[in-house]
């Protein structure tokens, strides 16, 4: 979505995005909407990864065995199969992991560096 507003293409057709949009959506009223088990399912792996990159594990709630049967339910495609304790642990995660998320600084712009090797020392040296 973020790409095709800006009228920019992937790199490749068969990258695969995160469809947060989804996600958030489904957030917004997760009693009666379905849950979108594939994007929730990347969300879920990529908020684990993003706050361990991050150093910020503690803004995560801490995994239980809810957690986990609910994760081998939407890893078999089986949400509705959800006990009411396991779709709360989802919710809670999947929302703290979109706040974490949502507070990450974005660099519309970076700038760009350039990176010169010294003659036959490979030592990287700046402009």
């Amino acid at each position: 979505m973020y790409v095709s507003r800006r009228g920019w293409r992937l790199a490749t057709a068969e990258a695969n995005t995160l469809e947060l949009t989804r996600v958030q959506h489904w957030l917004e009223d997760p009693v009666r909407r379905r849950v979108p088990s594939g994007a929730v399912l990347e969300a879920w792996n990529f908020v684990e990864d993003l706050a361990r990159g991050l150093g910020e594990v503690h803004r995560l709630p801490q995994q239980s065995a809810v957690h986990n049967s609910a994760y081998e339910k939407l890893f078999g495609g089986e949400c509705a199969a959800w006990t009411p304790a396991e779709q709360r642990a989802v919710l809670e995660l999947i929302t703290a992991g979109v706040e974490l998320w949502n507070s990450c600084p974005v660099i519309v712009k970076p700038p760009s560096s350039v990176v010169l090797f010294d003659s036959g020392r490979g030592v990287p040296r700046g402009l």
